[in-house]
């Protein structure tokens, strides 16, 4: 009630409208997708850059653009540049411009600028200056997109180290919300949030003469508390640690020694010796063991990659909703403390399906695209064991493309990902199976795994993995022919058919879609069970769980007459899988329309829900639904932050339907909500669109930035009620209708607000 009276309020104050930004220059510019290329070193010395189109007016567009690149930063103030002067070009692209001056030198530093120029011919300022470093160019990588930590000079003669073509981790200060001294003389700190950190105490002991002037205090961390206590035995894999540091008389600046992580896993990483080892915890006890010690100050030196906390938000009627989208934001953020994708405290290293998810809602919170771009290639070239893991870097690589309009991406890696739709697992009759003995060290080795053997997963963990039959699984009943493989299957085949036709190959992309034609006849007769309209989860099996139809209805493989049968099936299952099988259901059933069935799964209080991570104690979001699912659960898990890419991307409906953001689509599921607004970025600019709805009126106000184009939705009650619609100001006379909504077709650029009226 509290957050819709302050809603209400702001409402009142603004009208309920998005305000338009004018901006008179180019801003938010990247060089190779780096916002911050100051901080890292490029690997090219053909760079790229990327800007946002300035706004003045209303559907406005960037007609041309001119660049600068100096070896100086004072040369560009002037409007001079001696190493590249595009000159004035007459094209909309505002992303990816290849650079074209002269040859940039290794280990060297070089500064860049824009300007453009609107529809209506209008000069834009210059955009302010930005850095970039270029390192070593002819360094041959162990494989492609390697990453390595190096050194790098600074202008005032230090060194710093840095990562190439990625922004580095840094340590960022947090302050604790609770720190008090209890009657037995511990200090307990909360700092609110778990995240992979160190601790900064500074300490003031008034030794007494008759004490030793240094002695050990015990410190202990954790992510979970009693009361006002760390609780001692958390349970899972649910951290508490305890440490010893030696303090002195006086006030001093102390740290703990945490243990260097110890890799367990093949592709597990450890911390870089010149920084600080981190553990997640978001609880701290001082133990001074009857010393007179005080806490002057407290910091939890978190890290992680660079964020910027303003480029994404939301907020609704539905308090755990929003409670739920923070939960997933943040673990989002907190869980690149490896300047990748490798979450979790216990493995520390990178699964594909893992680095979907996470790469997923990194896009949706962040206008960030590199560390995507590093772990897709790391995982190409790194492949662990699941079967359908391997079918997700053909994913990644199709996301990154369809979110930065990158076309080098899919041309660098397309022979690559090619051997991963695995088509040479086919058997004679048409399906995929990993358990026929064509699973060879060679075919091990075209898709760069290093194993020797691959296993279908389904979903995580397995029955044997829980205490409880079946596990997260639905009691999958697994066969040499696989439904759900071959659902993957077919999926990748529809994405490389697609990137085989933007790169022109023309021949791949005929067999493709040959093949996956062929598929789909060959899944609907192998896996479909007629009597019941449902798909079992083998060839000659009965079992039909959760999984075997939600695959299959998420990848466009179950016909428009079944859907109804799928879906009611479905529904009787509730959240019969594990947290990262979450993301494929939701998906499915806001792409279905079910988006009230969804919504009811998004915000359960079951103890398989994100409410249940938050009941327990969770602030980042964990490994599976609960400790009782998984013995060795982790409260530092990324693959189940999918509610912050679903919500902006399935609730508030915005997603590109051109690569880049060049022309999206808003398409709002408004179930349950009474009001909402998000803030989504991406690389041409920040979409914002909020609702309110009550019985006689829905409104929808969308900011659409410069150079994309939009078709909005707007939902209906009912099909066939009479309604009058108004586009700023204007009453619309012909309305397109489209299943439950009213289409709007290519609303330009600035803020519209329309209104819907019963």
């Amino acid at each position: 009630m509290k957050y819709r009276m302050i809603w209400s309020l702001v409402y009142l104050f603004s009208g309920g409208l998005l305000s338009f930004a004018q901006d008179k220059s180019p801003y938010g510019l990247l060089t190779n997708l780096l916002s911050k290329p100051e901080l890292s070193v490029l690997t090219t010395n053909v760079p790229k850059f990327s800007w946002i189109v300035p706004s003045t007016v209303e559907n406005d567009y960037q007609s041309a653009y001119q660049i600068w690149v100096a070896s100086d930063s004072t040369l560009l103030v002037s409007g001079k540049a001696d190493v590249w002067d595009s000159g004035r070009v007459l094209s909309d692209q505002s992303t990816h411009v290849r650079f074209g001056g002269k040859e940039l030198k290794q280990n060297s530093s070089y500064y860049w600028a824009v300007k453009t120029w609107n529809r209506k011919g209008d000069e834009s300022e210059m955009s302010e200056v930005q850095k970039f470093n270029i390192g070593d160019v002819t360094r041959k990588k162990n494989w492609p997109g390697e990453s390595r930590w190096v050194q790098f000079p600074q202008s005032d003669g230090s060194v710093s180290w840095t990562f190439e073509d990625r922004h580095p981790i840094n340590y960022h200060a947090s302050y604790p919300i609770d720190c008090h001294r209890k009657e037995n003389g511990t200090w307990f700190i909360d700092f609110k949030q778990a995240a992979f950190s160190n601790i900064s105490l500074t300490l003031r002991w008034n030794a007494h003469p008759c004490e030793k002037k240094d002695t050990l205090i015990r410190i202990c961390i954790g992510e979970k508390s009693v009361l006002d206590s760390i609780d001692r035995k958390p349970g899972g894999g649910v951290i508490f640690k305890e440490y010893f540091v030696k303090v002195h008389d006086g006030v001093g600046k102390y740290s703990i020694e945490i243990p260097r992580f110890k890799p367990h896993y093949p592709h597990s990483q450890v911390m870089p010796e010149h920084m600080q080892e981190v553990i997640p915890f978001r609880y701290c006890e001082v133990n001074a063991g009857g010393l007179d010690l005080s806490v002057i100050s407290a910091e939890q030196m978190r890290l992680y990659t660079e964020y910027d906390e303003y480029a994404s938000s939301f907020v609704s009627s539905d308090t755990l909703l929003n409670e739920i989208y923070n939960l997933c934001r943040y673990s989002v953020k907190a869980n690149t403390f490896n300047g990748d994708y490798a979450a979790s405290q216990r493995e520390r290293m990178m699964y594909e399906a893992d680095a979907y998810i996470h790469q997923l809602g990194h896009y949706a919170t962040d206008r960030e695209f590199m560390t995507a771009r590093f772990s897709l290639e790391n995982m190409i070239y790194h492949a662990t064991w699941p079967t359908e893991w391997i079918f997700h870097s053909i994913m990644m690589v199709w996301m990154d493309y369809l979110h930065t309009g990158d076309i080098d991406v899919i041309k660098k890696n397309y022979k690559d990902i090619q051997p991963k739709l695995m088509m040479a697992l086919i058997m004679p009759n048409g399906l995929l199976s990993t358990r026929t003995g064509l699973v060879t060290k060679e075919f091990c080795r075209s898709i760069f795994y290093q194993g020797n053997a691959l296993k279908d997963i389904v979903d995580w963990p397995w029955a044997n993995m829980s205490t409880l039959k079946g596990g997260e699984t639905d009691e999958y009943q697994f066969s040499d022919y696989n439904t759900v493989v071959n659902a993957f299957h077919y999926h990748a085949l529809d994405l490389m058919e697609n990137m085989a036709k933007v790169i022109g190959e023309k021949k791949d992309a005929f067999l493709y879609a040959k093949r996956k034609k062929e598929l789909y006849k060959i899944f609907q007769k192998s896996f479909f069970d007629q009597k019941r309209g449902l798909y079992v989860d083998g060839l000659g099996l009965d079992h039909a769980s959760l999984h075997a139809n939600l695959y299959p209805l998420v990848f466009g493989l179950v016909p428009e007459k079944h859907k109804d049968s799928v879906l009611e099936y479905m529904k009787e299952k509730e959240m019969a899988c594990g947290v990262y099988s979450a993301n494929y259901l939701l998906e499915g059933l806001f792409d279905a329309g079910e988006e009230t069935y969804a919504m009811h799964l998004l915000t359960s209080k079951s103890d398989r829900s994100w409410y249940n991570m938050l009941r327990v104690g969770a602030t980042m979001t964990t490994e599976a639904w609960d400790n009782k699912y998984k013995s060795n659960n982790g409260w530092s898990h990324a693959w189940s932050s999918s509610p912050a890419h679903i919500i902006p991307r399935k609730v508030m409906g915005i997603e590109p339907t051109k690569p880049g953001f060049k022309h999206i689509r808003i398409k709002p599921k408004v179930a349950g909500l009474s009001w909402a607004k998000v803030k989504l970025p991406t690389i041409r600019g920040f979409i914002q669109t909020e609702f309110v709805q009550s019985d006689s009126k829905f409104t929808l106000s969308v900011s659409i930035p410069a150079n994309m184009r939009a078709d909005v939705y707007v939902p209906i009650r009912e099909k066939g009620q009479k309604c009058t619609l108004i586009l700023d100001g204007t009453p619309v006379d012909k309305l397109k209708f489209q299943e439950d909504y009213i289409l709007l077709e290519n609303i330009y650029s600035g803020v519209h607000h329309i209104e819907l009226n019963y």
